[in-house]
């Protein structure tokens, strides 16, 4: 709907007003919602209550939602606030008050930045001029752009504009734009919504927002589960319900499979289809994963609960845990709370508190994710992960658009915030821990440590593999798995 129902006979002859296009990969996009423009205390702010707290519900839907959240601020040097170098000062010489490091370019703590929230520091009017925005936005997979923020008559409508020169679908929330006077704020939403965006309320931009899911599955990868020799299986782990691939046996001694940060259970399946001789694999899908439903939490005693819903749901007896990268934490984490036959770690990430990071960066996971989001194949796999089998890379191209976006940050951040040294020591024998010979997450260094904290257990190393253990090195890595559950037979 039009912000003015009267368009003049002059706009609607020149053919302005149409609907804009909505997208199914939507990015909010937060103009310029710092200190220095929300609080009237700063020489360039205004009392814009109103307008964050309408921008916070729009953010905590698009958490919710799996949809990338981008903060924008203006953000001067010394130099440049104090100099002559930036024409726009010299014409608003207020704006020299938005110095780099003050409190006026801080955020507006009514609104909060969360790990995987990007943050673009731009000089002008619009986000996109002079910054990585457009190409941002791309990598994310965004095909519309929701903007919010102030000021309406300068950044946020010259960062609306520049949104559609760059190619992008744009929606301008009312209620979450502010500016210093109403009469600007009315004309530049008269204007946007005639020639550039769709103006629209807050009630309709958070039913868009809550309309999506982004993690989708083409009918290829739902094939995928028509060649894999197993019988879908589902648990509840309080509301959250989860699947699990059962390769059988039905007599054979239980082994559940936790698979990694960004790996659905059918990319496990050319490990568990190996196993099936000597136990009964069953590959989870890790919540907010495959077919797994997302959550609120993916924190360790969040995932450690699914552990112990699947195998009581199941009713799996006795059965061993074998995790990898992600899947081997949430099995000490497991292991340590509850007995189980024993368990078989390969590589955990041994970051955390006052360590070394995890060697993947977030940006990385989720350039990946945008890729599989937008359309990926095998060959654009293949240059993250060159040494894979062909099928694997195929399996990873239609599958990781299943992942959540906010299960991949949570987790990672996790990898930092959670220590795998505070379960490790806990873990019962017999355990046993697989590690990459030249792996960047389990150095030599992290291996010893491992060895020292559980003298119990028995550490094996893969020669020559990196963290992708089995996947790099598949002879080497399932001979060695499979050597440690004949001995907890």
């Amino acid at each position: 709907m039009p912000v003015d129902e009267r368009l003049d006979t002059v706009y609607d002859r020149a053919g302005f007003g149409a609907s804009v296009p909505r997208g199914s990969r939507p990015a909010l996009v937060v103009v310029d919602l710092t200190r220095g423009f929300t609080e009237p205390g700063f020489p360039s702010g205004a009392d814009l209550t109103a307008e964050v707290t309408a921008t916070a519900a729009l953010v905590a839907e698009a958490r919710r939602r799996d949809i990338p959240v981008i903060y924008t601020a203006i953000s001067y040097t010394p130099a440049e606030a104090d100099g002559d170098s930036v024409a726009w000062l010299r014409k608003a010489p207020g704006m020299r008050a938005l110095r780099e490091g003050s409190e006026a370019v801080a955020l507006d703590p009514r609104l909060e930045r969360r790990e995987g929230d990007h943050l673009v520091l731009k000089k002008g009017a619009s986000a996109f001029h002079g910054t990585s925005l457009a190409a941002l936005l791309t990598s994310l997979g965004a095909d519309t752009v929701v903007v919010c923020g102030a000021t309406t008559s300068g950044c946020v409508r010259a960062t609306a504009v520049d949104s559609v020169q760059s190619g992008f679908d744009t929606l301008v929330v009312r209620e979450a734009c502010g500016d210093r006077a109403q009469g600007p704020h009315d004309a530049a939403l008269f204007d946007l919504q005639a020639k550039y965006a769709d103006v629209i309320g807050i009630e309709d931009a958070l039913a868009y927002l809550a309309e999506q899911d982004l993690r989708t599955l083409g009918q290829p990868a739902l094939a995928d589960l028509g060649d894999v020799p197993a019988t879908s299986r589902w648990v509840r782990s309080g509301p959250v319900r989860l699947h699990v691939l059962d390769y059988g046996p039905s007599d054979g001694v239980p082994l559940l499979v936790l698979p990694g940060i960004t790996s659905p259970a059918v990319t496990m399946d050319f490990v568990a289809r190996e196993l099936t001789d000597i136990v009964r694999p069953l590959v989870l899908d890790v919540r907010g994963r495959g077919l797994s439903d997302g959550a609120e939490d993916y924190d360790l005693g969040s995932y450690a609960a699914d552990v112990e819903a699947v195998v009581d749901g199941l009713g799996l007896r006795d059965p061993i845990l074998f995790g990898h990268s992600m899947g081997a934490r949430i099995a000490a984490r497991a292991a340590a709370a509850r007995p189980f036959r024993g368990t078989v770690l390969a590589d955990p990430p041994l970051s955390g508190p006052g360590r070394a990071p995890y060697p993947t960066t977030l940006d990385a996971f989720l350039g990946q994710l945008a890729q599989a989001r937008r359309g990926t194949d095998a060959d654009e796999v293949a240059r993250s992960w060159p040494r894979w089998p062909r099928r694997e890379q195929e399996l990873r191209a239609r599958w990781f658009s299943s992942c959540s976006r906010s299960a991949i940050a949570a987790t990672h951040g996790g990898f930092e915030s959670e220590d795998f040294f505070d379960d490790w020591p806990k873990v019962p024998a017999p355990t046993y821990f697989l590690y990459g010979g030249a792996s960047p997450v389990v150095t030599a260094d992290g291996a010893a440590e491992a060895a020292e904290r559980n003298p119990a257990a028995e550490l094996v190393e893969i020669p020559g593999a990196g963290h992708m253990i089995f996947w790099d090195e598949p002879e080497a890595a399932l001979g060695a798995l499979r050597d440690a559950l004949r001995k907890l037979l």
